[in-house]
């Protein structure tokens, strides 16, 4: 393999790891929730299905926020911050910054935990799985969601966007609120 291909080949998994996550764990959640069902007529034993489900939504929503964050479709208020007196790019760039910074936080806390659940060998309640494995999508999650607003702030830096994502005049999914009456 070439160096060029390699490149491709890591920025590829790097572009679809959020997509690929949420697909999986929706099948997992969705067969959860079918196997909790299905044992509610049919004489089976599955004392797990709900504690389960609710990791694994877990999981969906720490992966969630870094796929919004990679897409720059988080809920901003751009509303107000159009009417300000300030340049938009500023504010886009502030929520950004802050954004990352409550994203660090996250991450940090969510690290503290899964190592205490880690050191602590401390399991889920309804079944026998290592309890770190469910707290760890919070640092996996917001580790993620920090690098994809640091290459978000990278790529504004740049100018390397379509259309710049703090113009509420085009189209980012929620982020991008469009002023027109």
């Amino acid at each position: 393999m070439s160096g060029i291909q390699i490149k491709n080949m890591i920025r590829s998994v790097y572009e679809h790891t959020e997509g690929f996550l949420l697909v999986v764990l929706t099948i997992m959640l969705v067969m959860d929730v079918l196997l909790g069902i299905l044992a509610r007529y049919i004489p089976i034993e599955v004392a797990f299905a709900t504690e389960l489900g609710k990791y694994i939504f877990i999981w969906l929503c720490a992966i969630g926020i870094s796929a919004a964050a990679k897409d720059n479709q988080h809920v901003r208020l751009n509303y107000f911050a159009a009417r300000l007196p300030v340049n938009r790019k500023i504010t886009w760039l502030l929520s950004q910054v802050l954004f990352l910074i409550f994203s660090l936080f996250f991450f940090y806390w969510g690290l503290k935990l899964t190592m205490m659940h880690f050191a602590l060998n401390k399991s889920a309640m309804g079944f026998r799985f290592p309890m770190f494995i469910f707290t760890a999508a919070l640092p996996i999650g917001f580790a993620f969601t920090c690098l994809r607003l640091i290459d978000n702030i990278v790529h504004s830096f740049r100018g390397s966007y379509d259309s710049p994502p703090w113009d509420t005049q085009t189209s980012h999914g929620l982020g991008g609120i469009s002023n027109d009456k």
